[in-house]
């Protein structure tokens, strides 16, 4: 039987299937498959849930469960326990000692009752799962069940496998204290790893901090202290993202740092700061033009020195001095370069230039204002994100058709104001202001396309007050789109 348990391959009972689990097969006696285990006509086991009402109510089913001399398989369905007595090819018996049926029988016996009774009086419901077996060994519980076996389920006594459980005893001894063993060495090992790992880390951190220390000095001394000024975040070492990018390879992906590494970084950071100078010099907007003039004027009130370049905010989260800024920059597209440092976005030219300076809508607020050139710089601007080059035509033109286009919206703008506020079709001031804010800001940006689109002032009002008309007003717009 421990041969066949230990050396086993496939099911004794369909020798079909292999059995792969050998700990689980000796929790019952038996080399068997799942499927003749728990399936089919004649299964060999079956669950006994401890969910079950009867083990709420009767403390001793837990007592009963938990017994050492109990053999089951215990899946998340329950306890499986052996059916019925087995015989193996020899006409042996084989299989667990205590079957399915006789736990309700041990636990309906008159001394399972008189036990039942004793751990109820001393307050132990099945619910303090966890002192049950202290219970049973105090109330002699298991005593009681192994004499149970002897005299109704025909169970040797315990004395007559000393000699097995003995060696069972020491073997299972042995076993753990192997596991242990080896679980220490695993440990240890682990731990010499991690260390190792710790150690390289700190040497790789001594090596890239010195090259930091020997690459600030490198950098020309009117940039150095703008261009070296350390991040505040974990992920980043500087806060000017293309002095980031350049020491990234040896401070982010373990590059190969040797004596001449702070050099060659420190000349291509330095071959770009000395262009900001001549950047900042404008040369490539003409005075001659009206939109390179308000153009330049623009830019040397936005950076009038280098440090205003580092200190730039209007790329959320760096300064936008990135690698895209540095490629046009060594490429020669200057315009194309400094607008990136706006995102391309110089609508605040529409609303500080003429003509459209002198008739900005006094009924619009400053954020609605400045959302709307934003949307009018978007409508005509686009070209600055796909050109190749600088199109001084193509800008004047555009530069001439945003400011008309934006001239109409405030004229409209005013019209609609004064219409609004003849015979008192809306009486209270404020709730026209804000329907005139509204025109630019509300209902995902579709209500300024609907009112430049109609000339009747009724329906821009009853498009902004009645929901029901603006929601097909903006499913019939979408359609013709």
């Amino acid at each position: 039987r421990l041969l066949r348990l230990a050396n086993g391959r496939k099911c004794e009972f369909c020798c079909e299937k292999s059995v792969l689990s050998l700990y689980q097969d000796m929790n019952i006696g038996a080399f068997s498959c799942w499927n003749c285990l728990t399936k089919g006509k004649d299964p060999l086991t079956k669950a006994f849930k401890s969910s079950w009402s009867r083990c709420w109510k009767n403390p001793i089913y837990r007592c009963i469960l938990n017994h050492p001399r109990l053999a089951s398989r215990y899946k998340s369905k329950g306890r499986f326990l052996w059916i019925q007595d087995r015989l193996d090819a020899n006409g042996d018996k084989i299989g667990p000692l205590i079957l399915w049926k006789n736990i309700d029988e041990m636990a309906n016996s008159t001394e399972g009752a008189n036990k039942n009774t004793a751990l109820k009086a001393g307050g132990h419901s099945i619910r303090a799962s966890y002192d049950t077996e202290r219970d049973a060994l105090g109330l002699g519980i298991n005593a009681w069940i192994d004499q149970y076996m002897t005299d109704n389920l025909a169970a040797p006594p315990k004395e007559d496998y000393a000699e097995f459980i003995e060696a069972y005893t020491d073997i299972t001894e042995r076993a753990e204290r192997i596991v242990r063993e080896k679980e220490q060495k695993r440990r240890e090992k682990r731990q010499a790893k991690e260390e190792k790992r710790q150690q390289r880390e700190r040497e790789r951190r001594a090596i890239v901090d010195k090259f930091l220390l020997d690459l600030e000095p490198l950098i020309d001394e009117p940039y150095r202290g703008l261009a070296m000024k350390k991040a505040s975040s974990s992920f980043r070492t500087f806060e000017t993202p293309f002095i980031e990018d350049l020491v990234n390879p040896w401070v982010r992906s373990n590059g190969i740092i040797n004596d001449n590494t702070a050099i060659e970084v420190a000349e291509k950071a330095n071959e770009v700061l000395r262009l900001f100078p001549k950047l900042l010099e404008l040369d490539f907007l003409s005075d001659d033009d009206a939109f390179e003039k308000a153009g330049k004027a623009f830019f040397r009130e936005k950076f009038p020195n280098v440090e205003a370049l580092f200190n730039n905010t209007s790329s959320f989260w760096s300064n936008g001095l990135n690698s895209k800024f540095v490629d046009l920059l060594k490429d020669g597209q200057s315009f194309k370069a400094i607008c990136s440092l706006e995102r391309n976005d110089l609508s605040p030219l529409l609303l500080a230039t003429e003509p459209t300076a002198s008739r900005s809508s006094t009924h619009l607020s400053s954020n609605s204002r400045k959302s709307l050139a934003r949307r009018v710089w978007r409508k005509h601007w686009d070209h600055l994100d796909t050109d190749s080059s600088f199109d001084s035509t193509k800008n004047t033109l555009a530069f001439q058709a945003s400011h008309n286009y934006i001239g109409q919206i405030f004229a409209k703008l005013d019209r609609y104001a004064t219409w609004l506020g003849q015979e008192e079709k809306i009486a209270d001031e404020d709730r026209r202001k804000s329907m005139l804010n509204e025109i630019v800001n509300g209902y995902y940006s579709q209500t300024l396309d609907y009112f430049m689109e109609q000339k009747d002032f009724e329906l821009v009002k009853k498009y902004q007050t009645d929901s029901a008309f603006r929601f097909d007003e903006i499913h019939r717009m979408r359609g013709q789109n």
